[in-house]
């Protein structure tokens, strides 16, 4: 990286960390010197998306919630980097695609679920239940990335991980060398929102089986960055709820975008079971 690149990046995540801009909707927080979170404090969802970046290619995991209208995402992604760049979307969620049409390059995952449902011209059309929004959306899909292999960026190496449970779709990004577990919106710090509780729990374990305790874990919203600990709690407490579902209360009931929808609570970890009727518009 050339001295003045550093320093503009410097600069960038001085300016936008302290809101010395006029627009100070978005907050950069540097994990290391080619991995960035960029977060939306001031969104409805508080979310945060990552880059990650080798010495080739950049991969940007999320684009965003897209709500704020007087700056554009890719002008704070083309500060960090003027690597070439591809949006990879853990899931497809209203919050997680936001900006994705500001973007030139745009992969998904090799996994059916989603393959499946690509055109013969690379089309990706989303339905409401896929984004939990009022309005459908559509991807135009650049590349294609193998999961469980390595993805190389250029002197550093990622994985996908394919971890269902909060989305049929969703993903876990993985990079080894550095010890960063990147989990979208399957586990964050935070109400959880589960769609299926059994795959759920087998993704958690399939991210513990990649990793250990020396890894740094990143979720898609509030506090970034998890305790590795709390894999293990939130895995023991959807076992717990899955055994003894039946006879779990909720710990409270809330309206839920017109839908009246339990929440339960075990030990500190609380959670939603079921949540995309609520959003099914199609």
């Amino acid at each position: 990286m050339s001295r003045l690149k550093y320093y503009m990046i410097v600069f960038l995540i001085i300016s936008l960390s302290c809101g010395n801009r006029k627009n100070d909707w978005y907050r950069i927080s540097k994990i290391d010197s080619k991995t960035f979170i960029i977060s939306e404090p001031k969104s409805s969802q508080n979310n945060s998306c990552f880059l990650i970046m080798g010495s080739k290619e950049a991969i940007l995991l999320d684009s965003g919630t897209g709500e704020n209208k007087d700056e554009t995402f890719k002008n704070i992604i083309s500060a960090l980097t003027d690597l070439p760049l591809t949006v990879l979307l853990s899931h497809f969620h209203f919050d997680h695609i936001g900006t994705t049409s500001e973007f030139d390059c745009i992969g998904i995952p090799e996994i059916p679920v989603i393959e499946d449902k690509m055109t013969v011209d690379s089309l990706l059309h989303l339905t409401n239940t896929e984004t939990l929004a009022q309005k459908t959306a559509t991807l135009k899909i650049s590349k294609l990335f193998p999961v469980g292999k390595d993805i190389d960026l250029g002197n550093r190496k990622i994985k996908i991980l394919y971890t269902p449970g909060h989305s049929k779709e969703s993903i876990s990004l993985i990079d080894n060398e550095n010890g960063y577990l990147f989990t979208g919106d399957l586990v964050y710090n935070g109400l959880l929102l589960i769609n299926d509780c059994d795959a759920y729990v087998r993704s958690i374990n399939e991210i513990i089986k990649n990793s250990n305790s020396k890894y740094k874990v990143f979720g898609a919203h509030g506090r970034p960055e998890i305790s590795y600990e709390r894999l293990f709690k939130i895995e023991e407490a959807i076992e717990n709820y899955r055994s003894g579902r039946d006879t779990i209360n909720p710990f409270r009931q809330v309206n839920f975008f017109g839908t009246t929808k339990s929440i339960y609570k075990i030990g500190d970890v609380t959670f939603m079971d079921g949540y995309t009727d609520a959003f099914n518009n199609d």
